[in-house]
């Protein structure tokens, strides 16, 4: 059931190549910015659930400090257990993590804020760019264009004028928060939503295709 919380998957074959197909390309993508994983100090996966990325990292990097970090109580008490070689934190839905400033070089978040609505979005937003030392790195992904064509009419239009888009569904409601449900953005919401705290922003579709993109940023020196 930890394995479905985070992909709605139950199968271990699929959850295990998926997870190593995430650490794939958030190596590719960290080194797309210039950081190499091998010389970094501390890595968090925020939104790690039960390790699904996170324990491919272990195997490739044991000289990085790794932590993860989520809202998920049995999630994290199954990583602290069959991940020993990682610090893992619950954290609470909302900010702050128990973290000093400036404290990891990297940050990758999967699949998080395709949930988070726009209050809950900024105030993470705010926190990753806390805990990122000058020039670290922030990556995370969101809903590409491809996810946005099942929206309805009045979906598309309020994405195409304001870029954002939350939705609660009725399946779920009452089962989750109404801040964690479904969220699109637009690049140019993004790109506007990082650049007080971040530079160097990018937005690349991940290859393949897919529902979603990757956005990288740098946290800014004067942060």
């Amino acid at each position: 059931m930890l394995r479905y919380r985070v992909s709605e998957l139950l199968g271990r074959d699929d959850f295990l190549t998926i997870g190593g197909g995430c650490a794939e390309m958030m190596e590719q993508y960290t080194r797309t910015m210039g950081v190499d994983l091998t010389q970094a100090r501390r890595v968090l996966d925020f939104g790690c659930g039960c390790g699904r990325t996170l324990r491919w990292f272990l195997r490739e990097f044991p000289g990085v400090e790794f932590h993860g970090a989520d809202v998920d109580r049995e999630a994290i008490a199954w990583c602290r257990q069959n991940l020993p070689r990682a610090s893992f934190v619950q954290n609470q839905p909302e900010p702050p993590l128990p973290y000093p400033n400036h404290h990891f070089d990297v940050i990758y978040c999967l699949s998080v804020f395709t949930h988070l609505d726009e209050a809950m979005q900024d105030l993470w937003l705010a926190e990753l760019s806390r805990l990122l030392v000058a020039g670290g790195i922030v990556l995370l992904t969101v809903h590409s264009d491809l996810a946005a064509q099942v929206l309805d009419a009045d979906g598309l239009a309020t994405l195409r004028a304001t870029g954002f888009l939350h939705r609660r569904s009725r399946k779920l409601q009452g089962i989750v928060p109404d801040w964690y449900h479904t969220t699109w953005h637009s690049r140019d919401y993004l790109v506007q939503r990082l650049a007080p705290r971040f530079e160097d922003i990018r937005y690349e579709t991940v290859p393949g295709g897919g529902p979603q993109v990757i956005v990288m940023a740098r946290a800014r020196e004067t942060v």
